[in-house]
């Protein structure tokens, strides 16, 4: 995982998770991103052109988090970003690539 953050509000109620993930296969390696809430997360293949760039990707899950985080701040509740788990994040673009393509990623 090359980027990720998560707000997680507790008390059983739904996170919100926005990741970027670089799958290294040699010549083939390639680009994830990750988003949405925890129940319904988006894997998104990024272009084979896109740059790795951390600093833009962190920019970006930031602002993708934004809204979770001020709809819990508006009932007042003290939340922030937090890195998910790698091997969740990686496990969701796994089970991507598993049902899109049929690959199985070690």
């Amino acid at each position: 995982m090359l980027a990720g953050g998560i707000v997680e509000p507790g008390q059983g109620r739904e996170a919100t998770v926005s990741a970027y993930v670089a799958f290294s296969a040699g010549r083939q390696s390639r680009l994830f991103r990750v988003n949405g809430p925890s129940s319904a997360v988006k894997v998104t293949e990024l272009q084979a052109a896109t740059t790795v760039d951390t600093r833009r990707f962190q920019r970006e899950l930031e602002e993708d988090l934004e809204p979770a985080l001020v709809a819990l701040r508006v009932h007042g509740e003290p939340v922030h970003i937090t890195r998910p788990k790698d091997a969740w994040v990686t496990g969701l673009v796994r089970d991507h690539l598993k049902a899109s393509e049929g690959l199985d990623i070690d």
